[in-house]
Order: structure tokens, then sequence, then C-alpha cells
């Protein structure tokens, strides 16, 4: 995920602690130019460098002992080393900052001598119930997800939906949700579970399309986190038990950042599914009073829902690249996004979701402009260029 539109939370004193000895080498730091090629403004915008660039470049060997500098502001940033292979050498380094439109802004990476200490905004988990059931939650200091284990589906009904979390803090709250003596349907000041998408698709479920008809697969049965935190959580789930296919596996890659709505979602599947005649198809709910707006021909939806007298209202939405897009089609009480499959690649996509009680989308509107810019933020990564 490379863009969100959001308030940039600086560190504060409590929240970071930085080794301030800086290596004292002529080549300990280098220099990097960031423009943002569009005429919008970015919040919170996740920028990710290669290791291998870094190293190319500068002389480091751990990722986690750099330091970006704002050179604009004269600011410390967040920063993460990812590590996708889990082989001990992280792939990506990661930091968020802010930018005006068609901005430029210089930045600094220095050495430090020991791993910064950060607070994380954002945590993923596999959490089993005292009841004997499971869930698979995520959040970040703006919304929270779940998807369903498989003993909560034979035993409650519930399918492969994408459920949300609703918060009124950006702590995180999955411990206190599931405490025994809480019940995360009753909001105590935090927030709640207000969305309902037990026995539909929720927020983004997905399914396969074949021979006009909508297949699912059982909840998922294996979970990795490969990060949580503190920029980006990122971890796979997989599916199978499709009635089409009981050998079809779909191995989903979910990636969530600070300061953002939309999940990064990355399909890919055991089987050609094109080889199949599948299609990947992503569905969003609908209720009676879902108000939905569809933009096939810009890659996106957006769909604005109350949640009942004083819960406030929920935007859903969903956004990948227009040309992925076979068709969108209103399909018993869901908006499908019917994707072209692809031989031997993974379908990527974004969901998300947005509580009008707590943040900066206050309005059905406030959501259509957000899904609007992050659209184009997407299509218009950040340019990025080392100097020395």
């Amino acid at each position: 995920m490379k863009s969100t539109l959001f308030f940039l939370l600086l560190l504060s004193a409590l929240e970071v602690t930085y080794c301030q000895s800086l290596s004292s080498k002529k080549d300990s730091y280098l220099q990097i130019e960031i423009e943002n090629p569009i005429s919008m403004i970015r919040k919170n915008e996740t920028i990710t460098l290669s290791a291998a660039v870094i190293k190319a470049n500068f002389p480091i060997e751990r990722l986690q002992l750099i330091q970006i500098k704002d050179l604009k502001s004269n600011t410390l940033l967040r920063t993460q080393a990812i590590d996708y292979n889990e082989d001990g050498v992280p792939e990506e380094f990661l930091f968020q900052t802010d930018f005006d439109p068609n901005e430029k802004k210089k930045f600094e990476l220095y050495i430090i001598e020991k791993d910064s200490l950060i607070t994380s905004k954002v945590y993923a988990t596999y959490m089993p119930t005292e009841e004997g059931m499971e869930d698979f939650t995520w959040e970040n200091d703006f919304i929270g997800y779940r998807f369903y284990g498989q003993e909560r589906a034979l035993k409650q009904g519930t399918g492969i939906a994408m459920d949300v979390w609703c918060k009124r803090t950006p702590d995180f709250l999955t411990e206190k949700w599931y405490a025994p003596s809480q019940s995360y349907h009753v909001d105590t000041g935090y927030g709640a579970d207000h969305y309902n998408s037990g026995k539909n698709q929720g927020c983004g479920g997905t399914g396969l399309l074949a021979n006009d008809s909508l297949y699912f697969s059982n909840a998922f049965y294996d979970w990795k986190i490969i990060a949580n935190g503190p920029i980006r959580t990122v971890f796979e789930l997989k599916f199978t038990g499709w009635t089409l296919n009981d050998t079809l596996i779909e191995t989903k890659r979910v990636t969530l950042d600070a300061g953002h709505y939309f999940n990064r979602i990355e399909s890919s599947y055991s089987n050609d599914i094109a080889a199949l005649g599948y299609a990947p198809a992503i569905s969003f709910v609908q209720r009676k009073d879902s108000d939905t707006k569809i933009e096939q021909d810009l890659g996106w939806l957006a769909s604005w829902e109350s949640l009942g007298e004083g819960k406030g209202n929920l935007g859903t939405g969903f956004i990948t690249v227009a040309s992925d897009i076979a068709s969108i089609e209103k399909i018993n009480n869901h908006v499908v996004s019917i994707l072209k499959p692809k031989p031997e690649d993974t379908i990527t996509y974004y969901t998300g979701a947005a509580w009008d009680e707590f943040g900066a989308i206050s309005s059905k509107e406030a959501w259509l402009h957000y899904i609007k810019q992050q659209a184009e933020c997407i299509k218009n990564p950040c340019i990025i260029s080392v100097k020395r």
C-alpha cells in the first residue's frame, strides 16, 4: 500500500526513543529525494525503499540500524524494515511522511548504533476464544478487521466474510474486545463490532465465478504473520474447500499500514484459475439503505450504510486497476466486482472501511472524496531518486 490521505502521526517522546549517537564516517548518511507526481495532498504516505538500493549506495548491513530525517521539517520519522521471506535479512525499508500537491522533499538516511524503539500503530493476531472458536484480527490507529476461523464457521454459520471493527480510539482493542467479561458487540466507549457480516461476504469477501454462479471456499485454515509494525502489518491466510474444485487453495496476503483505511490484498491460487475458467469475485454486502457509487472505468466503488440507531454509519469500498475489472454486478444482496483471471499470476486489489464516529471520515461525501484520491495515489506512486 503506497498512499493514504490522513494526518501524519508525529512521534512524541513517549512513543519513540532514538539513539542520538550517529556514525562519524563521512559516508554515514545517504540523501534521497521523493516527488509527489500528482496535484493532490498525500497524508501518511508510506515510502518503500528496497534493501538492494540502500545497500548499493550506503554502507549498512542491518536495515534496522537506519534512521530517516525529513530535511524540510528536521524531523525524525517512524521507520520499519520487513523480512518477507523470513531469512533474517530484510528486503524492504519503510517510512511515512506527508506531501503537498506536486511537492518534492529531501530526506537523509543515517546509521545509528542500536535499534530504535518505536511504538507500533498496527497489530495483527490469531485469536482463539474460550468457546473453542477462532478468528484472525488486525487493526491500526483508524479501523479494525477480521476473518472468521473454521470452528466459528461450523458453530455459527459464518462464512469467508471480511468483517469490520468500529474503533473510537487509535489504541489497540483486540485483547479488550476478546476478554471474557467483554462483549465486542457492546460499545463501552472504545467502539464495537457494529458491522453485520456473519453470513454474507461483508467488506470484500472473495469467491470465484464459474458457469454464471458464485462459489466460496471454507473459512481460513492456516495463517502466518510476516510483519507486525510499527508501520505495516503483513500476514497470509490460506483458504480451501471450494465445492467446484476441492484441490484449489487460495493464499491471501493482506497488508495494512498505519494511518490507512484500505488493505492491499493479493490473492494467489494453487491452480491456474484462468485455464479452469474461474474469475475472482470480490463482494460487498448491500443493505436496504446502502448508497453505492460504482466507477468501473476508474477502478473503484464506494458504499455508505447506517449501522443502526445510535451506532453511526459505515463506508466500505474497493479499488483496483480499472483494466483488471471484467464487470461490476449486483448479485443477490451484494455488489460484486468480477476480475479478469491472470494465468499463474496474483490478483491485487484494495478493500477498506471507515466509521463516521471516529477519525476524519464524517460523511458519505468525505468517504467518496477519500476513495477518489486514494485511487489516484495508488495509480500514481511517488518517484524516488537517490542522491549521494
